[in-house]
């Protein structure tokens, strides 16, 4: 099947599916703002037919996780990570059960935690978009537009797409305000991206990739 571009506009299109359900299932946390009915709502800004087949969405935290999942590891870019530490994951369709994300909440916010900015829903919206929106990127990649090459990559590409939609449903007056500090934010991408490099976080070519992508 044909990549879709990298710049290709969310198709609006709908198709008659219900939306996932999102579950909460905290093991002693309490989230600091209502987790799932923002993400309900981002839900409600994916047209449908990116949706279909998806059951369900678990807000949980990493306390709960029994030992062994824990001390399990999956896969990303080609290197093991440790669950325990992952924001978010998808999971397959598998004997029947369809397929479901599930969203470490208190890992997704934890840099937001400690200080003011959770007080604003921009940077609420930012942390836990970038990961709902990554992992329905990895429900269309195995579902509906599969492509050959880095899963993580496209999905990456389609958690884009699908928060710039967000946005532009959400705040049409944001995207105005973000063309103008666009280099601003492409000079803060790139000094993270050197961050992670000297953290040996990622490699150089995911480096040189990174700031392709913000000079785009």
């Amino acid at each position: 099947m044909k990549p879709a571009a990298p710049d290709e506009e969310i198709e609006t299109a709908e198709v008659s599916a219900p939306l996932p359900k999102v579950t909460n299932n905290f093991y002693d946390y309490t989230p600091p703002f209502n987790v799932a009915a923002l993400v309900e709502r981002m839900l409600a800004s994916v047209p449908s037919k990116y949706l279909v087949g998806l059951s369900e969405v678990v807000l949980t935290n990493t306390a709960g996780l029994p030992r062994k999942v824990r001390r399990s590891m999956t896969k990303s870019r080609k290197r093991k990570v440790k669950v325990v530490e992952a924001r978010g994951l998808y999971y397959q369709a598998w004997k029947g059960r369809p397929a479901w994300i599930k969203i470490f909440v208190d890992n997704t916010l934890r840099r937001l935690e400690s200080g003011w900015w959770l007080k604003f829903g921009n940077f609420r919206e930012n942390e836990l978009g970038t990961v709902l929106f990554h992992e329905i990127g990895h429900h269309i990649h195995y579902t509906l537009r599969p492509e050959y090459r880095e899963r993580e990559d496209v999905a990456d590409d389609w958690g884009v797409k699908l928060r710039r939609n967000w946005f532009k449903v959400r705040r049409p007056w944001l995207r105005r305000f973000l063309r103008i500090i666009r280099p601003f934010l492409r000079v803060v991408a790139r000094w993270e991206a050197r961050r992670l490099l000297r953290e040996g976080r990622i490699t150089r070519a995911e480096f040189e990739r990174h700031s392709k992508k913000s000079e785009s």
